[in-house]
């Protein structure tokens, strides 16, 4: 199992700083029959940004890494922590959903 730790943003809160920063685009299943948009750097290819459909119009959950101060911007919550390698220690004091529905 895979994670990543992104952001969420208002979509009127984000925008590409340059036409040379135009992402390759991947749209895919997500696993339970909703689309999953996700945008990586056309020229490294590293993660970006992702949202799914019940999000598109609202929110774009970024890629902390990718930020210039990702500091600023503590996590609130963590998902799919049934899934949680065993190395990986709980984040304290956040909410914590063991499934994304939950």
């Amino acid at each position: 199992m895979a994670f990543g730790l992104t952001t969420k943003i208002p979509v009127k809160a984000f925008s590409y700083t340059t036409d040379s920063a135009k992402p390759t685009v991947h749209e895919a299943d997500n696993g339970g029959g909703s689309l999953l948009h996700r945008e990586f750097c056309a020229k490294c290819g590293s993660g970006i940004l992702e949202y799914g459909a019940a999000a598109a119009n609202d929110f774009r959950y970024i890629m902390t890494g990718t930020l210039n101060d990702p500091g600023a911007l503590p996590p609130k919550g963590e998902f799919f922590c049934a899934y949680r390698e065993k190395w990986m220690p709980e984040v304290p004091g956040i909410f914590h959903k063991q499934h994304l529905n939950d």
